[in-house]
């Protein structure tokens, strides 16, 4: 069944404070500075329909949640939810992860990363677009401090296996601990995690601490 095109927001409503362009950033983005509060901030690497960016920033407004979509329509979609639900520490970014966590932010500039369901490319000739590779692995440690978590969530055992190894083969994290699914609340982070459990498909989850600052 063909994936359906992102719900459009109404054309009325103003996404000027919550979707920014990649290619409007500064070179070196300093990311509290989009946000009102003086809270920390946490990178969600490709946001999908925006459930983890919209439920974490009502569940705690003092923290700050910056996402970074791929998809215009679905940074959009997710923009437009943030705006219709009027929070000031929530905002989505257009553009690539790659090129933002590698080149844009700083040094122990963000609080958490989380991947959620990243893209597996299935086909041989496409493994080298996961963005779990060790490049990213190692730019991910850069901007988070000490004990700062990447949080790895998927439903493809085998990329899942390869991201954990990838990720500890860069000598940056300390041990992974398992994460648990969310309580009755929330009980799930993204769209993708709650149609795959409601299948009946198990989700591996991870969280890697930052090693000490070398």
């Amino acid at each position: 069944m063909p994936r359906r095109p992102p719900k459009k927001p109404p054309a009325d409503l103003d996404l000027s404070g919550h979707l920014l362009r990649l290619s409007a950033l500064p070179d070196r983005l300093d990311p509290s500075s989009l946000f009102v509060n003086e809270g920390p901030v946490e990178l969600e690497v490709g946001c999908g329909k925006g459930m983890f960016l919209v439920s974490a920033t009502a569940a705690d407004p003092t923290r700050n949640f910056l996402g970074i979509e791929v998809s215009g329509g679905y940074a959009r979609m997710t923009a437009g939810k943030l705006a219709q639900a009027a929070v000031t520490n929530g905002a989505i970014i257009h553009g690539d992860a790659m090129h933002l966590v590698r080149s844009l932010l700083p040094d122990q500039s963000v609080a958490g990363v989380h991947v959620y369901f990243p893209d597996p490319w299935w086909k041989a000739r496409h493994r080298k677009r996961r963005i779990l590779n060790p490049i990213f692995l190692r730019h991910a440690a850069r901007i988070l401090p000490h004990n700062g978590r990447l949080h790895i969530w998927t439903d493809v055992e085998e990329y899942f296996e390869e991201a954990v190894s990838a990720t500890n083969a860069t000598g940056l994290y300390g041990p992974s601990t398992e994460e648990s699914p969310g309580g009755p609340e929330t009980p799930y982070r993204t769209h993708f995690e709650r149609r795959t459990r409601l299948a009946g498909a198990p989700v591996w989850r991870v969280a890697f601490p930052r090693n000490e600052q070398s």
